[in-house]
């Protein structure tokens, strides 16, 4: 029986990867998916073919490509009233950010073991950082995720350090012992080539993470003078930034 439950969490995390390798409403290939989780060809037949029966996806006839369903659509709109608060709260922030800056603002709260980006606000310039609302990034990557990581939790920090290799640890540790000394953290060309990312937690006055506030945009623009600014900017704003209830806990 053991082993039997066993198979059947690994299905379910291997469906759950099927779904996590979109990240826009565009369509994907077989090829592509398999490319993305590793799985084979005849699993993944299975696994979408069981997932779009359920409207979790949804199968081109046409085209062969494999989209969102609806079904992802209904459950997203349970959740829309516990994030609508907090997002709306920070959207003003965004804003006000992005006017002094010129630079996109985001705000991203802990998704599983990953980030969600929960708003954004992006300059009319020519020259962004293209974020996508909703989008889930890596957790252990980028300003934001570490950010996120050093003021959270500690279960979720053990439990993205029990997945890293063991020999990676100490470093990442140490990095996110700098991070909380600090306040903040910069990252440069990591998760987006030619750009930047300035990320700090916003808290509440117990001092639990609510997210991260982050100002991103291409790493040609990041001076000292410039990080420095955007540094003290951020943590200016996270202040207001609250927690609109109970129910609202978005990390």
């Amino acid at each position: 029986m053991p082993a039997e439950s066993e198979r059947y969490v690994e299905s379910v995390l291997a469906a759950l990867r099927l779904l996590e390798c979109f990240e826009t409403d565009e369509g994907l290939r077989a090829v592509d998916l398999r490319e993305r989780t590793g799985l084979q060809y005849s699993r993944i037949m299975r696994l979408a073919g069981t997932l779009a029966s359920r409207g979790f996806l949804y199968i081109d006839a046409d085209t062969g490509r494999y989209f969102l369903g609806p079904g992802l659509f209904r459950i997203g709109q349970l959740l829309k009233p516990r994030y609508d608060d907090l997002a709306s709260s920070v959207r003003p922030i965004l804003s006000t950010l992005v006017a002094e800056t010129g630079k996109t603002a985001m705000f991203s709260v802990t998704d599983g073991i990953s980030r969600l980006v929960l708003c954004k606000r992006e300059p009319s310039s020519a020259l962004r950082y293209t974020v996508s609302e909703g989008q889930s990034r890596p957790i252990e990557s980028g300003a934001s995720g570490r950010v996120i990581l050093a003021f959270g939790g500690d279960a979720l920090r053990a439990q993205v350090l029990a997945a890293m290799d063991e020999s990676e640890r100490p470093d990442f540790e140490a990095r996110l012992t700098k991070v909380r000394a600090c306040g903040y953290d910069v990252s440069v060309s990591e998760l987006t080539q030619d750009a930047f990312a300035v990320a700090c937690p916003a808290l509440t006055a117990e001092g639990d993470l609510i997210g991260a506030l982050t100002l991103a945009g291409p790493s040609s623009s990041l001076s000292e003078e410039m990080q420095a600014q955007y540094v003290a900017l951020l943590q200016q704003q996270a202040t207001l930034i609250t927690r609109p209830s109970a129910s609202a806990k978005a990390s």
